[in-house]
Formats: structure tokens, sequence, C-alpha cells
């Protein structure tokens, strides 16, 4: 695993580009482009990426540690993990890497070589537990990398985050009560409007609810919360590098209720709330038939699809992004990407992990953050 690529920090504004065109460059600039086997770089800002390892009894510090090890993600930017630096060092063991392991502060000059894995300590041994295993002990290391990561990244210290799976067991277990990584979030960052984005590179969708049983999901559909999804989804491709994004709205009910008689929600509540926010100017449709709109999409039609449901948007996005796709929390002051999948404990340990999606939404991070630049994220703490 002998690896050396060093990258040059250039710390200021972005000469002579705007925005939306770096990351409309970047939009291409992935594993397997020429210009990033190349090593090409094509922005002079490089972020700082916190990573979250999760659960340490999961797959998270492997699939963290072997995409460091590869090396190309420092053509992107600087990551910095925030766990346990014992767990870290037990992985590299596992693994059988001589990557050295240094612990650092969030605003340490780091060296931006490969050869190196650099930790911001949030635990210690006691986080060291069995590959595996749902525990209490887990569930709190886990906690306690994400509240570090978000107060640096308020603090102006990195430019985005990027989260390996948390088990939710275990965090309850801890005390810790959420449905998953983007309520800790929102509380964290003092958020009460948020929304699971999940961005491929053919298909990218909002989510009016995610974690809800059917039979609610109607109830808590409100007219505020589709207007703030929308709103979310437009400023999330705007920071993808989309300047006029067009958002589809896909409806509730089988053929978007056939004019009431499956359902009235998109009738009431959907076109007059789409159609007040269409005359402010932004591109957004709909109801659209929830069985066409992913279709209409997938022909370049629209560039993000605002889904009623989890399974609405989770299914046709798997579906075509196999492990492409990152979850992106809409709605933050600060910049959260992360992987689609879990902790999966049946194979931690055994360093068989895919890291393909970890590579994406460190990937992904870094698009967010240089499209924000350092002088909004400054702002924005």
């Amino acid at each position: 695993m002998d690896s050396l690529i060093v990258v040059l920090p250039i710390r200021g504004p972005v000469p002579q580009r705007t925005r939306a065109f770096i990351c409309s460059d970047l939009l291409h600039y992935n594993y397997g482009s020429p210009d990033f086997e190349k090593g090409n770089l094509l922005q002079s800002f490089i972020p700082r990426i916190g990573i979250t390892l999760g659960d340490p009894a999961g797959i998270g510090t492997e699939i963290a540690v072997r995409t460091l090890a590869d090396g190309s993600i420092y053509q992107l930017c600087y990551p910095i993990l925030f766990g346990s630096p014992d767990v870290v060092a037990r992985e590299l063991k596992q693994l059988g890497s001589n990557l050295s392991l240094k612990v650092v502060s969030p605003i340490d000059a780091l060296s931006g070589t490969a050869a190196e894995v650099v930790v911001v300590e949030t635990s210690g041994a006691e986080a060291l537990v069995p590959y595996g295993n749902i525990s209490k002990a887990g569930g709190e290391a886990a906690v306690k990398s994400i509240k570090a990561a978000v107060t640096a990244a308020l603090a102006g210290e990195i430019d985005a985050i990027t989260t390996a799976p948390l088990n939710k067991e275990s965090m309850r277990n801890a005390g810790f009560h959420y449905d998953g990584h983007t309520e800790l979030l929102a509380e964290l960052t003092g958020c009460s409007s948020v929304s699971m984005l999940l961005i491929g590179n053919q298909l990218r969708v909002a989510h009016l609810t995610t974690h809800s049983a059917l039979r609610t999901v109607s109830d808590k559909i409100t007219e505020d919360r589709l207007r703030e999804v929308i709103r979310i989804a437009f400023e999330a491709m705007r920071n993808y590098g989309f300047e006029n994004p067009r958002i589809a709205v896909a409806g509730i009910n089988p053929h978007c209720g056939e004019n009431g008689l499956f359902g009235d929600e998109e009738i009431k509540l959907m076109r007059p709330v789409i159609a007040s926010i269409a005359a402010t100017g932004i591109d957004v449709r709909g109801p659209i038939s929830p069985d066409a709109v992913f279709i209409e999409a997938m022909a370049d039609k629209y560039d993000i699809v605002v889904v009623a449901y989890h399974d609405q948007g989770h299914i046709p996005v798997k579906l075509i992004e196999r492990d492409h796709a990152v979850n992106v929390s809409g709605g933050l002051p600060i910049i959260r990407t992360s992987v689609d999948h879990g902790t999966a404990f049946d194979i931690a340990g055994k360093g068989i992990a895919d890291i393909v999606n970890m590579k994406s939404a460190i990937t992904m991070a870094a698009k967010m953050a240089v499209g924000r630049g350092p002088t909004e994220r400054a702002k924005s703490t």
C-alpha cells in the first residue's frame, strides 16, 4: 500500500471562475475519468473533509482507511478522520497496512500525503468493541465523532463532513434516540428543516419524509414541508453546480390520484404550492405520476425529483446508481455527505467491504465544498 501524492494548498478565493462553472467541471471529475486518473487538479481551493468513522464494530473504519490508502482522494481534498486512534490502529493492523497514524487537531497543518492517516481523537481504547457486536460503547463512539466533526465544521475548521455508517441499536443503547444521522445533525446544528437527498450521476432525489410508516406519510406532507424541501432541493443543486435547477415533484398516489379518485393530496396540497413557487421563477413542475417521473428524469428532463417517502426515492436511485449514489443532508448550515449503506456487521473486520460508495461520498463532499467556497463557508459559521 505504499503511495505518495502531495497536494499543495491554496486556501483562498478561486480566481477568474464562477463556482457553478467549477462544479460543472467537477460533476465529471470522478474515479475513472481521464483528468482524475492523470492526477489533474481542477480547483485551487483544496477543502478539508472530516470523515466520521461510525460504529467501530462495523465497516466504517475499514472503508475510510482503505479509501485513504488508495491515494487518489488527495487530488480532491485533505481527509481528516474523526474517531478513536486505537480503532484506526486496529484496522491498519487488520489490513496489513504500513500507513502511519498521526493524531491531530482539526486546525493543524496537513501534509497532504497518502502515506499518513490523520485522526482527530474523539474517543479512546474504550471504542475497541469486537467486530459485529451491538454495544453501548460503539454507539457512544459513533455519536462522539459526529459531535466533534459538526463542532469543527461550524467553527470553519473543516469544510465538509462525510459520515461512515452507525448502528441505531447501539446508539439507543448509549442513550441516543435518533432515527439516524439526519435527525442528530439537525439537532446539533439547530436546524428544523432538513431533507435526505440521494445524489447520483444520473438520478437525484430529495425526500419529503424518510423513516416513516407509509400510513403516516400523507399527514406529514404539509404545505410548509413541501415548500421547505423544494427550497432545499433548489439550493442543493445550486451548490452542486446547476445554475437553474429543474425540479420535478412526484405525486403521492397512483397516477397522482386520477383527479381525486385515488386520493386528493395532489389537487388540494401539491398543485397550489408548486404553482406558487413556480411563479417566483424557480423551475419546478408537478405533481407528476410516480411511475413516469423517473423515466423523464433519466431522459434529462429534470435535475432532481422531490419524492414523497423513503422507498419512492430509494428504489429507483439504488437500482440505477448502485453504489455510486451519495446521501446528502440538505438544509443544514454545513455540508454533510454519507455512504448509502449500513454497518455491515456480518463482514466487519474481514477487509472485503466495497469502498466505492465511500469514495463517492468523499468526492461529493469535496465538490460541494468547492461549490460553496472558503468565503461562503466562513460566513456561514
